[in-house]
């Protein structure tokens, strides 16, 4: 187990009710993980509770653990406890993140990838070597590296999306959250994401939120299903998809509601 999530509760500002419910939930390493539910059910405040995104905000609660495993020491870190503006920095390099719309920086393609990298202080033979790595591990390698020095917006939203991916494992995370990282693609570019996750989790656990039921159906190894801000059910996706135990994931998974 590389996190996991203990009795947590999450408060939106101004609130007395929470919008997370005591949530328990386990991610595996090296595994794909989907968030499933309908649309306001807490899927995506759960994922961006992770890297703590939320305290780029104001007035957003925390109650709880969120645990991760230290890679060094083996032992389990409470992020909740973390104060300081230099570990959280250091949160979101070990737990990267991808939106909904690709959100590629107003430069180059190379300097989107470098820019992470940069600020780690790396030296330019090491970041033009890691540029490179993540491209290809991307797999955009071949589609860009004539043109690295290119405004990276002037590439297509699929191509944006594994750019900002690009971006993301050049830091070698541990873990990788996609916030419904296909919902603004076509099809042929949903599909690439698709077998770019697969591919990644050989190298970094991934939390995807999704409303597509056939993607996480197709690319995740353990599936949670969410409703009204609690957890209903998690299991192995094969198991939550073929036998679900709740009567509540057995309606939404027949498309009785959501």
């Amino acid at each position: 187990m590389i996190m996991e999530v203990k009795d947590f509760y999450f408060y939106y500002p101004n609130t007395t009710q929470p919008a997370l419910k005591g949530i328990n939930l386990p991610f595996y390493e090296n595994k794909i993980t989907a968030l499933i539910g309908p649309s306001g059910c807490g899927k995506s405040t759960l994922l961006r509770s992770l890297n703590r995104i939320h305290d780029l905000y104001p007035g957003n609660r925390y109650e709880g653990e969120i645990l991760l495993k230290n890679l060094e020491t083996g032992e389990m870190e409470n992020i909740l406890e973390w104060k300081k503006e230099e570990e959280l920095i250091q949160l979101r390099q070990r737990v990267g993140m991808i939106f909904q719309k690709p959100t590629p920086f107003p430069m180059s393609i190379y300097d989107n990838v470098a820019y992470g990298l940069r600020l780690q202080g790396k030296k330019k033979s090491e970041i033009d070597e890691k540029v490179e790595e993540a491209l290809k591990g991307s797999a955009l390698w071949d589609e860009v590296k004539d043109r690295l020095k290119q405004d990276a917006r002037g590439l297509s939203g699929g191509q944006q999306q594994r750019l900002c991916i690009a971006r993301a494992i050049a830091l070698e995370p541990e873990i990788l959250l996609m916030d419904e990282p296909t919902s603004a693609l076509d099809p042929i570019s949903t599909i690439a994401i698709e077998e770019l996750a697969i591919k990644l989790r050989e190298k970094v656990s991934i939390v995807i939120v999704t409303h597509n039921m056939q993607q996480a159906s197709r690319i995740s190894d353990y599936t949670a299903f969410m409703y009204l801000g609690e957890l209903v059910e998690f299991g192995e996706t094969s198991q939550i998809f073929l036998n679900p135990k709740e009567q509540r994931t057995i309606d939404y998974i027949a498309g009785k509601f959501g």
